[in-house]
């Protein structure tokens, strides 16, 4: 906590903050078919297509600000969280992004022109949609890049151990690309990407080789890229699943949140570890970052933009010439995922206002952020 925060606030922040850290990663759980709950699960309704909703609208019929329609040969990489029922394409274009993904898999609409990652969510005992629907989907609409499971290394999250990990991506990479020999799967990404978890990932590798006799094929790696603490009991990202004898990890504090270069060591210590592991090839995509933390505990706005630009930026820059990404100049992260466009729980970090249908100050600073390495070339 901030050494500026006087005694009796302070004391009450703090138990604000377990209780925010603890819906961070206990939203309610979400029924899915089949009596499948997932805890944590964004449900966004599905995107509709253009022709249904009037123009100048999103999918729930607020207007949206007027803004010449942004893309830019770079806007593949920017990319940002869907968490609210809206219009994906509408506001990529505002955005200047080029994809989102929304924790869910649907059926593609045929009109829509943003790049959408489906997702398969997984939990002990239960997966949706099941393989066979996931093959199904993938047929109807080739090409994709699947995530299978969101955080399962996170007890409120997808909660399996490294070795149900590694028979849950088996079952669905062999069913997709059954279905569509073209589509990519990719690991869920865990929550950041410190040694514990990179030790989790190491256990998936291992169990994996261990079942079936090769190593792990993946097309995409995923990684989240959160600063939260790593300790039994406390907030933050907690212990993984299967790893009972731990009781600490990193211990980050509340104010450790927004550090660039915190954000910079995670990520190349993921990368080191993917070319240490035989994935240098493989390319790489932050699906989840951003400021979860509220202004009480010191995240105003102008924070929280602030470290939205300084991370765009860094991520378009970052390189290293012996674990980077040989097909994209070396370049250690190829796509990246704003979290969120919207979040009625953990609205620090909204680019858009869906009952204004304006661009947020975040937002705005996205977007100037992607006209900036249109306008740098």
């Amino acid at each position: 906590m901030r050494a500026w925060v006087p005694g009796i606030l302070a004391g009450t922040l703090i138990l604000g903050l377990v209780g925010i850290i603890h819906l961070l990663l206990t939203r309610s759980p979400a029924p899915r078919p089949g009596g499948c709950q997932f805890a944590g699960q964004l449900v966004p309704a599905a995107p509709q297509p253009a022709s249904d909703s009037p123009p100048g609208s999103d999918a729930s019929g607020s207007p949206i600000e007027e803004l010449t329609p942004l893309s830019t040969e770079h806007s593949w990489r920017f990319g940002f969280g869907l968490a609210a029922s809206a219009d994906p394409g509408r506001w990529a274009l505002s955005l200047g992004a080029g994809w989102y993904l929304d924790w869910t898999a649907m059926a593609r609409p045929s009109d829509l022109q943003v790049e959408h990652w489906p997702m398969v969510r997984v939990a002990p005992g239960c997966t949706w949609p099941t393989p066979k629907d996931a093959a199904r989907l993938a047929r109807a609409s080739p090409g994709q890049t699947w995530i299978i499971g969101n955080e399962p290394d996170v007890i409120w999250q997808d909660n399996l151990s490294p070795e149900q990990y590694a028979e849950v991506y088996h079952s669905y990479y062999a069913a997709i690309r059954r279905a569509d020999p073209s589509a990519r799967l990719a690991v869920a990404g865990v929550a950041q990407p410190t040694p514990l978890r990179l030790a989790y990932l190491d256990r998936v590798l291992e169990a994996y080789e261990r079942a079936y006799g090769r190593p792990m094929p993946v097309d995409v790696w995923t990684v989240h890229n959160f600063v939260l603490r790593e300790e039994r009991g406390s907030w933050g990202a907690e212990i993984p699943p299967g790893f009972e004898d731990v009781m600490v990890g990193r211990l980050y504090d509340v104010h450790d949140h927004a550090r660039l270069d915190l954000f910079e060591a995670q990520l190349r210590e993921f990368r080191s570890w993917m070319a240490q592991r035989g994935y240098r090839n493989t390319p790489l995509a932050l699906t989840e970052y951003g400021i979860l933390m509220p202004t009480e505990y010191g995240f105003p706005t102008e924070v929280v933009t602030d470290y939205l630009q300084a991370t765009l930026d860094l991520l378009m820059r970052m390189v290293d010439p012996t674990s980077g990404y040989p097909a994209d100049g070396n370049r250690l992260v190829q796509r990246w995922a704003w979290f969120s466009l919207s979040d009625v729980s953990f609205p620090s970090g909204d680019l858009a206002d869906l009952d204004t249908g304006r661009l947020t100050e975040v937002g705005l600073a996205y977007r100037r952020s992607v006209e900036q390495w249109r306008d740098s070339r």
